[in-house]
């Protein structure tokens, strides 16, 4: 017997493999069953092993550029077998009927098994492999997209850890584009049950670029899918998780910028009373990231053929946090915003302005009405009656480090308004103030000028200079019936007046300006 050591052993498998390889690339052979029944046996025991345990940290903890990916020990041995195994399944030799009988659905189910190692590398293989026995085998697609879905609604259901959702939504970004329309029911399933509940998880960021490219495609493929995506997307809005939230937004706006403009209207109303939410947050980075909305030419197309419905929802916010947010820079782009919409249509906006002093005036009457009423009730009620008779309850009360429990005016515990009353009653909303007297002085500045560019419409016609010479030398009937009794001579005397101020310098008469002609002619109506 040959007595080789363990190194020994595995460079000589190694060196095997680099023949096995070279011979594939560089010599022309017919597969026979064989061959297929030998290749993929070697794959299987090489490639499908138990993965080690995890070493970086899973879920909400591990950060994508913070922790270095962790490499696979025995990689320059399991690299060549998947290089290998990769080029046989690409050979033009490669034929998907002989090839069915030795692979089984056996042999996918540990090949996606696979897609949770930490090494990326072997990930990016696995990716390549997967997809080209999709593209071959017609009779595996749906048992594939079947296992792939489980895989997704156990990470998103079950247990927040696996490390290749990312290069599986890789696989199916390319499987969706190739989708035929109209979509099946079953496709349809897929983004319910497979996609959507990925938005679930904490830690969406290693895959979230790629989850948004495959929802994008269903959209475009159906656009009927838009409300159900948007609706689900509301569902899993995040409350706290700001980088999240932020992940979100982004994906909002790669949506919309396909949304077909009649499913627009379907979702604006639920879209931006959740985006309301986003523009009042505190964190900066959130407001930011709305606003970046309207910055797209077709998204603010949306916006602008809508505006009558999504300025009233959006114009609070806006208002309250040009007014109130911390941060400079997010006040001056909420003015700049709420300029904007002036722009879209100057006539809807100062409605809506009107409308908003007009329900901030009244809520502000009603709350003051509620506490003074409030403060009428406690005045006439005798503090004697409202002694606790439980003497626990007043002990309690008394011993409390909370000043709102236990100084509360010798009232008992679940009495708390009078404390409270000056709080409910702050309101400095002001409708008199300089915010909404310049607002209301651009938006009448913007009327005018849009009232007084309809009306130089017909003077602002361009006109040549046959046509000005023809208006300029043309006589009117009138003149000449109003001869009798001295007006036409009149008339005469003022039109070879007004024609001296056209014809001081030939230049003048092409100017652009006609107010000139326009006065003459009113000139003649009145004499």
């Amino acid at each position: 017997p040959i007595n080789l050591s363990e190194e020994e052993q595995k460079e000589i498998k190694r060196e095997t493999l680099l023949e096995l390889l070279e011979f594939l690339l560089t010599q022309k052979m017919t597969f026979t069953p064989q061959i297929y029944r030998a290749v993929f046996s070697m794959v299987s025991t090489n490639l499908f092993r138990p993965l080690p345990p995890r070493l970086n940290p899973v879920g909400e903890k591990f950060e994508v550029d913070e922790d270095e990916p962790i490499l696979e020990a025995a990689w320059p041995h399991v690299q060549i077998i998947y290089e290998f195994f990769l080029r046989f399944v690409e050979s033009n030799e490669f034929d998907a009927q002989s090839a069915k009988l030795v692979l089984h659905r056996n042999f996918i189910t540990q090949m996606l098994d696979l897609f949770d190692s930490e090494d990326p590398r072997e990930r990016d293989y696995l990716k390549t492999t997967l997809h080209r026995i999709y593209g071959k085998f017609l009779s595996l697609r749906g048992f594939i997209r079947k296992q792939i879905k489980f895989i997704f609604q156990t990470f998103a259901l079950e247990h927040e850890y696996h490390n290749g959702i990312a290069e599986l939504l890789e696989i199916l970004g390319s499987i969706i584009n190739g989708f035929t329309l109209p979509l099946k029911e079953e496709h349809k399933e897929f983004l319910v049950q497979g996609l959507i509940p990925l938005h679930k998880p904490k830690n969406i960021v290693p895959y979230h670029p790629q989850l948004s490219y495959c929802v994008a495609q269903y959209i475009e493929k159906d656009p009927s899918l838009t409300e159900l995506v948007f609706r689900a997307l509301i569902r899993y809005w995040p409350v706290a998780n700001t980088r999240k939230q932020l992940l979100f937004l982004t994906e909002i706006e790669d949506l919309l910028q396909v949304v077909e403009p009649e499913q627009f209207v379907v979702i604006q109303e639920l879209l931006f009373r959740k985006l309301t939410e986003a523009i009042v947050s505190p964190a900066f980075q959130i407001v930011e990231k709305v606003f970046q909305l309207w910055h797209h030419e077709y998204i603010l197309n949306l916006i602008a053929a809508n505006v009558e419905v999504i300025l009233p929802i959006v114009f609070p916010s806006l208002y309250f946090t040009a007014k109130n947010h911390w941060n400079k820079a997010i006040r001056g782009m909420a003015a700049n915003d709420i300029r904007l919409f002036m722009d879209i249509d100057t006539v809807i906006f100062g409605r809506v302005l009107d409308n908003y002093k007009n329900d901030r005036l009244k809520e502000k009457e009603d709350r003051e009405n509620r506490v003074s009423a409030w403060r009428e009730i406690f005045k006439k009620t005798e503090p004697a009656k409202l002694i606790p008779k439980v003497e626990g309850e007043a002990t309690e009360t008394s011993n409390s480090s909370d000043p709102l429990l236990y100084d509360n005016e010798g009232l008992p515990l679940s009495v708390k308004i009078p404390h409270h009353l000056n709080h409910i009653a702050a309101d400095e909303f002001d409708a008199n103030e300089q915010f909404f007297k310049e607002l209301d002085r651009l938006t009448q500045t913007r009327i005018t000028e849009t009232l007084n560019k309809k009306l130089r419409q017909r003077e602002l016609l361009p006109m040549d200079r046959l046509t000005f010479d023809a208006l300029y030398q043309h006589e009117s009937l009138d003149h000449d019936t109003g001869d009798d009794n001295g007006a036409g001579g009149a008339g005469g005397e003022n039109n070879s007046d007004s024609d001296g101020s056209f014809t001081d310098g030939s230049d003048s008469r092409y100017s652009g300006d006609y107010t000139s002609e326009s006065d003459s002619d009113q000139g003649d109506g009145e004499h």
